[in-house]
């Protein structure tokens, strides 16, 4: 009897977040020997063949790999195949011919990663809450977001949550050996941020503003307070980058040789020069959970964390980090205090940020332990 056949959806396979989720689901169906009944399809066209590094590698592993341009349809399961929706960035008509096989009875379910923070936005209208909605209370549809909080946003959209709407974290993989972690300062306090600058939704012009106030109340050599330091890692470069230059330049001005930055490189490159901080910052507008930020964790870095996706599963007041509160732009009386508190030794003593860094690695741990197939398997046999 021919296996059924689990069919993988991606938006493009690109080294970036949700399809290196995908990847990582991917092998570990393989790890369950369903790698011959594995097929991926990616909606990538032109940019997964010149950005071809992720899909050659899973080719290379023995995953069947197929890139069809935005404007093409899959081909039809057969009667009893899976289906794995692993965005709502897939192209609407491929969404649309999804579930239609869901609600026709082609396929007996369809599993659904949303990564994405804003539903509204990729699915415009009332008909698609509506639509995902009968298919959750019919039981077909099993709807997987990342976090708690985003949970909660899902949860509005659709007009209520549904036993088959719930959180699947994704895992942490981290490369081993991790970088070597060196020695703090004790006379500075140093705070990165790691992520593309964007169009500035990652809080970077937030956390220069910040420091520039904290600063202003109480400059850097102040007598019982620790310099402050900042780094920015994986900013774009090019003729492009406007506003990465922009963030440099209000960077040096603000803290001269205090502030560095690294250009958009290797997840290696990264984690490398991120290992030197004493904190890490998570200060986006939007996030579902934030794996750089659980990467962080996993070198030992408390977080100085908004309270965006992933706040619930990574933060804990005092233990594995600081609460910053809800995000947005505008910057408050109370985060400018706690700023100033960090820099006061008598207040965060060394020892206490080294057992916070501790706590933080022991959380990590945990992400780096959560797995897909409870959620994908159960106890079904494909």
């Amino acid at each position: 009897m021919t296996k059924l056949v689990f069919w993988l959806f991606s938006h493009n396979l690109t080294n970036t977040g949700a399809p290196l989720v995908l990847a990582s689901i991917v092998r570990e169906l393989v790890s369950f020997g369903r790698l011959k009944q594995l097929k991926l399809v990616s909606w990538g066209g032109l940019h997964d063949r010149r950005h071809s590094q992720l899909q050659h590698q899973l080719a290379a592993e023995g995953v069947a790999v197929q890139v069809l341009d935005p404007q093409q349809l899959a081909q039809s399961p057969r009667p009893g195949d899976r289906v794995l929706l692993n965005s709502l960035a897939l192209p609407e008509l491929v969404l649309d011919q999804a579930l239609s096989w869901l609600e026709q009875g082609l396929v007996p379910r369809l599993d659904w990663y949303a990564h994405e923070g804003d539903p509204w936005v990729w699915l415009p209208g009332s008909q698609w809450p509506q639509r995902l909605q009968r298919c959750l209370q019919n039981g077909g549809l099993q709807l997987r977001v990342p976090s708690a909080r985003t949970l909660e946003i899902y949860g509005e959209w659709l007009g209520g949550v549904s036993p088959g709407l719930s959180v699947q974290a994704p895992r942490l993989e981290l490369p081993d050996p991790l970088p070597q972690v060196p020695a703090r300062d004790p006379g500075v306090l140093k705070l990165q941020l790691t992520g593309m600058a964007g169009c500035g939704q990652k809080g970077h012009l937030w956390v220069l503003r910040w420091l520039e106030q904290a600063l202003a109340q109480r400059p850097q050599g102040s007598a019982g307070l620790r310099d402050l330091q900042l780094q920015f890692i994986g900013l774009e470069t090019g003729t492009y980058a406007a506003f990465s230059r922009e963030l440099i330049r209000r960077g040096e001005a603000l803290l001269g040789s205090c502030f560095s930055w690294v250009e958009h490189g290797s997840r290696e490159q990264a984690l490398a020069a991120m290992a030197g901080a004493d904190f890490a910052l998570s200060c986006s507008l939007s996030e579902t959970f934030s794996l750089v930020a659980a990467e962080a964790m996993a070198l030992g870095q408390p977080l100085l964390r908004n309270r965006t996706g992933g706040w619930q599963e990574q933060l804990q007041q005092g233990i594995t980090g600081f609460d910053l509160g809800e995000p947005g732009p505008e910057l408050r009386a109370e985060q400018v205090q706690l700023l100033q508190q960090l820099r006061d030794p008598q207040w965060l003593p060394a020892q206490q940020l080294d057992a916070m860094g501790q706590q933080a690695r022991e959380r990590a741990r945990s992400f780096q332990q959560l797995r897909y197939s409870p959620w994908l398997l159960g106890g079904e046999q494909l």
